[in-house]
């Protein structure tokens, strides 16, 4: 489906209405320090919602994002979220020192497909929970937490115990995929987690989106946040629009 100029300017009057549903993301294992700068410089030239990048990443980041509105963020658990709560802990940490305000956990996928709720909770919470404590003792802003399901690997049923169990255990968000699944976001996907978590929590759609069109598209399922890593370019395909108008 395409969307007309019109179409595209009702869902988006400016550039500022799209930039704040992007999360523009780098996580190429091969990108180097030369790609990263290029591209956090070009984020805060955009003003996107948030920039996700390495935790290696994290204080070049911060320096080249400093004063941009832009915020940090950074993945846990990743890409595969079987690593230990421990592990998973200690990263977010290092995350928060490092001044990321955004934390992307992958859900323990195992454990979920194992019918090991209470476990998969207890991993989500002590992150969340961290993030809490860190929100009280700083005063610098809420920690948003969103937690991967990674649902190429999962049925419905899966996906709806992940989402609830991502919600139960306090987290800000549920987000589709991390971009080196067997596949990306499905706008049918991300209807349901909508369904299943209700209109007041986050669905992130993520993985695959690499078009303005696939942003509408997600936006139109039902979610409220979107990460790429083709944000630059969805952007500039935007202002050709924009310019018409």
């Amino acid at each position: 489906m395409e969307f007309s100029s019109e179409d595209i300017m009702a869902i988006f009057p400016t550039p500022r209405h799209l930039a704040l549903y992007l999360d523009a993301t780098l996580l190429r294992p091969e990108a180097t320090e030369r790609e990263y700068i290029s591209f956090l410089r070009e984020c805060a030239d955009f003003g996107f919602r948030c920039v996700v990048v390495p935790m290696y990443y994290l204080p070049l980041a911060r320096q080249e994002l400093k004063g941009s509105g832009v915020a940090l963020g950074t993945v846990i658990g990743f890409p595969l979220g079987h690593s230990s709560t421990d592990a998973k802990r200690s990263e977010a940490v290092l995350a928060l020192q490092n001044g990321a305000a955004e934390l992307d956990m992958v859900i323990n996928i195992s454990a979920l497909r194992s019918g090991r709720e209470a476990r998969v909770k207890e991993d989500i919470a002590a992150v969340v929970h961290l993030a809490r404590r860190y929100d009280a003792g700083k005063g610098e802003g809420h920690v948003v937490v969103k937690v991967i399901l990674e649902t190429g690997y999962l049925n419905r049923e899966e996906m709806r115990k992940g989402a609830i169990l991502a919600k139960e255990a306090g987290a800000d968000f549920v987000k589709t995929c991390t971009g080196f699944g067997p596949r990306g976001a499905d706008p049918e996907e991300v209807s349901y987690l909508r369904k299943v978590v209700g209109p007041g929590f986050g669905v992130k759609a993520s993985g695959g989106i690499r078009q303005l069109s696939d942003v509408i598209r997600m936006i139109q399922s039902g979610a409220n946040r979107i990460g790429t890593s083709s944000a630059g370019n969805i952007m500039r395909e935007y202002l050709k629009h924009h310019q018409w108008r």
